[in-house]
């Protein structure tokens, strides 16, 4: 991230700039002065290797960097008695950074309780020492906090990013599943109402007309369902969905048996019960060799079964596709605290088994009509 790196340059050169000003104005004889600017430029130049990269150097190219800023600390000190306030502040600041753990604070200890130490040892005083070393102090812990807010910083952004690249992969995937939930269940129709017009053109043209007039109803409602889709917006209902199902199973020549007995549901059960009585109802037609099918659906207090039978046992293959099938209304179900469970009987039954557990105060949000009650 370019401007978090500017903000670390930004900030050392502000304490670069501190320091050079307090080496300033401290007079000292003009090999002192030389000897502490040079020695104050090279720690900082060894600080921001530190700062350089969005990935750390290797190990032993830090613990390098910090064996330079120690010489650079110390060497003056000790051999010219160059001293001023927060000369320690570079170095104190590369050990938090470049040491791991728990000893990284006690080495940052060390380098300030050395530096006072120091200056006591060359006779440079109290006062001396304490200004040296409250702002050797001061100075390693403003470098450490900003590396380490703007690492935090980075890590946000990296998150930020992270998050934004997972929500278009949902938006990408419930495009998929709903495209495929709402469109297959239309298509499927089509075609079947399509055929069922071809067989009956020459015998039964009336009844040809009427279907054929039913396949451009379901084709145009396609069109608003994909319209739908591209907005995530949905409105379907369970009720609706049942009597499409006993009219399109009819179409097929599957005897529809529904008997419904929900109250008023809410809107988002109310739509994905929808969305996996459609489905169900696709995958009979593709799928199977149903000559019946039973459709049934109890509420009672806050659990609301929906059972979906049928007597052609669909091959295994067609219900077990990655995003799709049931795989993909158990998805959906799971968003809103339901289960769904398959039973294969020995007669050739298929039984796909809903349940949700409406919460009590559901109701609220819930569409004024109730998913019917109808038998056939």
């Amino acid at each position: 991230m370019p401007g978090v790196a500017r903000l670390r340059l930004m900030i050392l050169a502000a304490l670069l700039a501190v320091q050079i000003s307090a080496i300033l104005a401290v007079p000292m004889p003009p090999g002192r002065l030389a000897t502490s600017l040079a020695a104050v430029s090279a720690l900082a130049v060894l600080q921001a290797r530190h700062f350089r990269g969005t990935t750390p150097y290797p190990l032993w190219l830090r613990l390098g960097v910090l064996a330079a800023e120690v010489l650079a600390t110390y060497l003056p000190l000790l051999a010219v008695g160059v001293a001023w306030p927060g000369m320690g502040g570079f170095l104190a600041a590369s050990v938090l950074l470049v040491v791991p753990g728990r000893a990284a604070w006690a080495l940052f200890t060390a380098v300030v309780v050395s530096l006072f130490a120091a200056a006591m040892t060359l006779g440079l005083g109290v006062r001396n020492a304490d200004n040296m070393t409250v702002a050797s102090l001061a100075v390693g812990l403003t470098i450490f906090g900003v590396c380490r807010l703007t690492s935090v910083i980075r890590h946000v952004h990296g998150m930020h990013t992270e998050v934004a690249q997972l929500a278009v992969v949902r938006e990408r995937l419930r495009f998929a599943r709903d495209l495929h939930d709402l469109l297959g269940y239309s298509l499927a129709a089509i075609t079947l109402k399509a055929e069922l017009t071809r067989r009956l053109m020459s015998s039964d043209p009336a009844t040809a007309r009427d279907e054929l007039r039913d396949v451009v109803d379901i084709a145009r409602q396609a069109v608003a369902e994909v319209r739908q889709v591209a907005d995530g917006y949905r409105n379907i209902s369970l009720a609706q969905e049942v009597a499409a199902a006993a009219s399109l199973l009819a179409s097929a020549n599957v005897a529809a048996r529904v008997e419904m007995n929900c109250g008023i549901l809410p809107d988002k059960v109310d739509s994905v019960l929808a969305m996996v009585l459609r489905e169900l109802i696709t995958n009979i037609l593709r799928h199977s060799s149903a000559r019946n099918c039973w459709i049934t659906g109890e509420q009672a207090d806050e659990h609301l079964t929906l059972s979906v039978v049928n007597d052609g046992r669909p091959l295994a293959a067609a219900t077990h596709r990655d995003g799709g099938g049931l795989e993909n209304l158990a998805a959906r179900l799971e968003a809103v605290g339901g289960t769904l469970s398959v039973t294969v009987h020995g007669d050739g039954r298929f039984r796909v088994l809903v349940e949700i557990a409406i919460q009590a105060d559901a109701a609220v949000s819930a569409r004024r009509h109730r998913t019917g009650c109808t038998s056939s």
